[in-house]
């Protein structure tokens, strides 16, 4: 036994010889990241572990003492470290993909906290129940057994986890090949682990272990080799890569979605000669990491071009996208070399290329790179020869170099005297435009009158212009907000400017340029609205840029699973109280948020262009369901859907829906096209033209949510709408405020004297709807109706709508088109109100018609017309029943009814009723096709 034990013993000393050498050959690199801290530390907890094995061997070997306290002590040292090598490995294999939980405190806690609580209960029994733990006779018991192995074996499953992640995110051969490694070994390690627990002779744990950290700190060596020495960064084994990257874009013809960037670090020589040839490496490794992450944001690739400079493959379509990019390159090298404590800042010229340039030629495309670098290197010379390093030009101001050097130390200085500093983005909104409109000499006038008052505002904080319209404070004012508003007033007043602010708090735990960047979010997120001078970075801010990239990122997933769904909305007609239409609405049926209502993604998607996929599929999800109700002989009716300006802008979106229809063999009478009124001020002529588009094939355009912004009553003239559906924050305050009315019968009365049809949303309460029928209002769309439904529930809805005989015949719009284009609050009869009579108020107006067998039916009567019912003891609800049993009455309407049908314009009569002389007039409005019924227009006064 004795034997044995040493002979295990010596096997593990010699693995620890082998991994103490891998760590003394890590020690003289300093130029490396997180991975290869996290294989240190795999290696060093590895030969720990081994140490702490070796003793108890020593000791259940009776080569040395074995007290139970000894073995204790021991025993929970190796759990302690076998879990330290598991979570080291498992982030190192993590530090290698494409993100990284390591990167962020709470995840790598988490990930951390199997490991924790497992050698927290593992004291815990060592000191409460060895019993539990050892045998009598000093042996290992099962339970702890399962502490040693449960978490590497958990941490194990992880790490095969991630490798075939990695293997499914790389394209190249040689990191998938790392990955299935990685993916294997790690069960072999689980497997000799519990083969060495049970035979205890051979370490075949140790061996295993040793030759795969081995592996890995060989794959480690190579690529900090690939990467740090600057003979192999300008070898062509890195262009290499990069050329058979882009062949292999040619191939796919995918150039135009592609850009060239080459990155150029100025003054590498003189950083190798005035701080020494360490720092420059140091400096080099630093830009080639930020080359690096830039490549990896745009999905592509990157490798050391020579000398001081670095070639990126970037996958975007945009440039501007890409000068972002650019932009954050610099960002991310300065917050680099601070971190690193370096006593230089590199300074990086960049410039990028579209892959599809130059005929594809990547030689040419360099060429042109390398032209574009030299002419800003030149720029940048010149103004280093001038002492304007520190200075912009234009304004005076000191620039970013200047806050790159010297803004962090201020705002520690603030923090240390116990001051609330921040980080503050101001933008001149449209400076474009400005400049645009009174050339760009003026612009550098207005920026630098922005920059005189900007730096009596703000006389003891660091400021500077930082890029074409944006300067960059750094601050700790408590009336920061007070004073930007006092700015943007002043600019706004008198050059008819609008500033705007996006703020960021200081805390010293972020690090600069990331304080920036959300301090740019800030601005953003204020977008257009003129309301706002300044906005803080806060959890509602955060929260929308989550939003927004889950959004993006989950788009395409959510229209092929079918997540996106159209849900739909009743319509009802204020003349008959039937359903005659609905509204399609999209509802994003989301697994992590649940149902998303379009304020949550519409907006997201049309800020990338990305919303005409959307409305289209709304569009192909309805058509689908409208053709399969009429092939199945199952009822339908007239669906509206929505139409984003961006659909105008990306598409011919009237072929597209025409195209979709067509598919379906739809009559285009069925769906009704619903812009809303922002958008007719994107593209005047183009929404004018395909309005005009729309109109030809027979389908109607809606002017949706009028009211609810800056209406601009010229659009109602301008553009040819046919129905007018009016905000519901008409309603608001039905109740408590007169004005509510009236300003509705005003925009009814408005719509119908411009032969515009109308429709209210929001209504909830029968007072509102009873309103709007007696001024009018046609159709009626809210709560009171329904809610948007899912398809399935307005499909029930539907039948039973018409089981119910409460559905209109889509055969019948026409019909209740031409009624509702009666206008009840004027004269019908005349263009405008007689004799300066209120319209609507005095004049009894009722709506006839006359059905089958010379029924009559009154489909409308004004309030007049019901007070003089009652006023004469007749009950208005019976009405109908009464008319059709005073056959005198009844037989001039019918007489007037036939006059009517056979001259153009309304007839005249007078009669006498009850005593009284009435002056009576009536016009015939039109036939329901599918009924016969007709329909007439009566008004009558006191002659």
């Amino acid at each position: 036994m004795i034997n044995s034990a040493l002979l295990y013993v010596v096997g593990e000393v010699f693995c620890m010889a082998i991994l103490l050498t891998l760590v003394a050959a890590l020690k003289p690199i300093t130029n490396f990241g997180k991975r290869e801290k996290w294989l240190a530390a795999s290696l060093i907890s590895e030969t720990l572990y081994f140490a702490g094995d070796a003793a108890d061997n020593l000791q259940l070997g009776g080569l040395v003492p074995a007290p139970k306290l000894g073995l204790l002590f021991t025993g929970s040292y190796k759990v302690l470290m076998l879990n330290c090598v598991s979570i080291a490995v498992f982030f190192y294999i993590d530090q290698c993909g494409e993100f990284s939980l390591a990167d962020n405190k709470k995840k790598r806690f988490a990930v951390m906290a199997a490991a924790i609580i497992s050698s927290i209960l593992e004291l815990f029994f060592a000191i409460f129940q060895p019993d539990w733990l050892l045998t009598p006779d000093l042996r290992p018991t099962f339970l702890y057994n399962v502490f040693l192995l449960a978490i590497p074996l958990f941490y194990s499953l992880a790490t095969i986890a991630l490798a075939i992640n990695g293997v499914r995110q790389s394209t190249s051969k040689n990191v998938r090949r790392f990955y299935l490694m990685t993916g294997c070994w790690p069960i072999l390690l689980v497997v000799f682990g519990a083969l060495d627990v049970l035979v205890k002779k051979i370490p075949f744990y140790a061996y295993v272990a040793t030759a795969y950290l081995l592996a890995l700190a060989v794959y480690q060596f190579t690529t900090m080799v690939d990467n740090v020495s600057l003979a192999s960064l300008s070898s062509l084994k890195g262009r290499e890569k990069l050329k058979a990257a882009f062949d292999s874009i040619q191939k796919r013809r995918q150039e135009a979605d592609y850009f060239l960037v080459l990155v150029d670090m100025n003054g590498l020589q003189s950083i190798n000669d005035i701080y020494g040839r360490a720092t420059g490496d140091q400096v080099l490794w630093i830009v080639s990491e930020a080359v690096e992450k830039m490549a990896g944001h745009g999905e592509g690739y990157s490798c050391h071009y020579g000398g001081d400079e670095f070639l990126a493959m970037v996958k975007s379509s945009d440039e501007s996208q890409v000068q972002e990019l650019i932009s954050h390159l610099q960002d991310e090298v300065v917050d680099a070399a601070k971190k690193a404590n370096l006593p230089v800042v590199p300074q990086l010229v960049a410039a990028a290329v579209r892959a599809d340039m130059a005929e594809g030629q990547l030689t040419d495309q360099l060429r042109i790179a390398e032209e574009k670098v030299y002419n800003q290197k030149q720029d940048l010379d010149t103004n280093l020869q001038t002492g304007n390093f520190f200075i912009d030009k234009v304004t005076g101001l000191p620039n970013a170099n200047y806050f790159h050097s010297f803004a962090q130390s201020y705002l520690d200085q603030c923090l240390a005297d116990g001051l609330k500093p921040a980080v503050v983005m101001i933008n001149v909104t449209g400076m474009q435009g400005y400049n645009n409109r009174f050339g760009y000499a003026k612009g550098d006038q207005l920026l630098k009158k922005l920059a005189e008052a900007l730096k009596k505002a703000f006389c003891e904080d660091v400021l500077v212009r930082f890029a074409e319209d944006n300067f960059l404070l750094a601050e700790a004012q408590e009336d920061l907000g007070q004073r930007l508003n006092d700015l943007a007033k002043i600019f706004s007043i008198q050059e008819g400017v609008s500033i705007r602010a996006g703020i960021c708090a200081y805390d010293g735990k972020d690090a600069l340029m990331s304080t920036v960047d959300k301090a740019k979010r800030a601005l953003r997120y204020i977008k257009n609205d003129r309301s706002i001078v300044s906005q803080v970075y806060n959890q509602e801010v955060q929260e929308s840029y989550a939003r927004q990239d889950y959004v993006l990122e989950s788009f395409q997933e959510a229209l092929d699973k079918g997540w996106i769904k159209p849900y739909f909305q009743l319509e009802g007609r204020s003349l008959t109280g039937q359903v005659c239409a609905a509204e399609a609405l999209a509802r994003w049926e989301d697994p992590k948020y649940g149902v998303l209502s379009p304020d949550f993604f519409v907006g997201i998607l049309e800020d990338a262009h990305l919303v005409q996929n959307l409305d289209l599929y709304i569009i192909r999800q309805v058509c689908q369901m409208l053709a399969d109700r009429i092939k199945q002989g199952q009822p339908v009716i007239p669906i509206s859907v929505n139409l984003s300006r961006i659909d105008f802008q990306i598409c011919d979106i009237f072929a597209e829906i025409e195209k979709i229809r067509r598919s379906y063999d739809l009559s285009s009478s069925l769906l009704k096209i619903e812009i809303l009124e922002s958008t007719v001020a994107s593209d005047p002529q183009i929404i004018n033209q395909t309005i005009a588009k729309f109109h030809e094939q027979g389908y109607e355009v809606w002017m949706d949510d009028f009211g609810s912004g800056y209406s601009n009553l010229n659009n109602l003239d301008e553009y040819n709408f046919d129905l007018l559906k009016i905000d519901m924050i008409f309603l608001k305050g039905f109740k408590d405020r007169p004005q509510v009315k009236t300003l509705l019968a005003i925009v009814v009365d408005m719509a119908k004297k411009l032969g515009m049809h109308t429709l209210c949303e929001g209504v909830e309460t029968e007072e509102e709807s009873a309103f709007l029928r007696e001024i009018g209002c046609e159709r009626q769309q809210g709560y009171l109706f329904s809610k948007p439904i899912p398809m399935a529930d307005f499909l029930a809805r539907i039948d039973q709508e018409k089981a119910n005989g409460n559905l209109e015949n889509p055969a019948s719009n026409p019909y209740y088109n031409r009624i509702s284009q009666v206008n009840v609050l004027a004269d019908p009869m005349h263009s405008a109100s007689r004799s300066g009579r209120a319209a609507g108020i005095k004049l009894p107006i009722a709506i006839i018609e006359k059905q089958k067998g010379d029924l009559l039916h009154y489909a409308y009567m004004n309030r007049s017309y019901e007070a003089f019912l009652q006023s004469l003891g007749y009950q208005v609800e019976e009405w109908d029943q009464t008319v059709n049993n005073l056959n005198y009455f009844k037989s001039v309407l019918l007489v007037m009814m036939d006059q009517c049908r056979e001259q153009a314009g309304y007839v005249k009569r007078v009669e006498a009723l009850s005593g009284q002389k009435f002056k009576m007039e009536m016009s015939y409005l039109t036939t329901d096709v599918p009924t016969s019924n007709e329909a007439y227009v009566f008004t009558f006064e006191e002659k």
